[in-house]
């Protein structure tokens, strides 16, 4: 009978050893864990009320609309898909609207150039043919 009251206060000992709790316990003393709760002394109503809120918010976590979350996964990811394939045709499309854009520009350039230069040649033209009749 001694004996098994004996295996049975070790038994107690390694639960208690066993506990993860227990290192806690060990490691940090009562005075410490004080000092921290002080610490965190002014976050706590802000953390309570937000608890709070949870709480009140709860029952909307446990809706049937949330509940369905999982079951339109799938749905969720085809529209992902999608959505991808959406981003890169605007992105082939903007390189596209881009190119054009600089091809006009460059094209509107190249025409503003060629009309100075024909405004220069006219310009000329014009001068040698009115200094052409007062020499006659």
């Amino acid at each position: 009978r001694e004996r098994i009251k004996i295996l049975f206060k070790k038994i107690e000992d390694v639960i208690k050893y066993l506990d993860p709790q227990y290192i806690d316990r060990m490691a940090v003393p009562d005075t410490m864990k004080l000092q921290f709760i002080l610490a965190e002394e002014q976050a706590i109503p802000a953390r309570a009320a937000l608890l709070e809120q949870v709480k009140n918010l709860q029952p909307i976590l446990d809706s049937t609309s949330i509940q369905a979350v999982p079951d339109h996964a799938a749905k969720l990811q085809r529209l992902s898909q999608i959505h991808i394939q959406q981003q890169e045709k605007r992105h082939d499309l903007t390189d596209s609207v881009k190119t054009l854009l600089e091809d006009y520009n460059k094209m509107t350039l190249l025409l503003s150039k060629q009309f100075v230069q024909w405004n220069e040649i006219l310009t000329r033209l014009e001068v040698a043919k009115q200094a052409k009749p007062v020499a006659e």
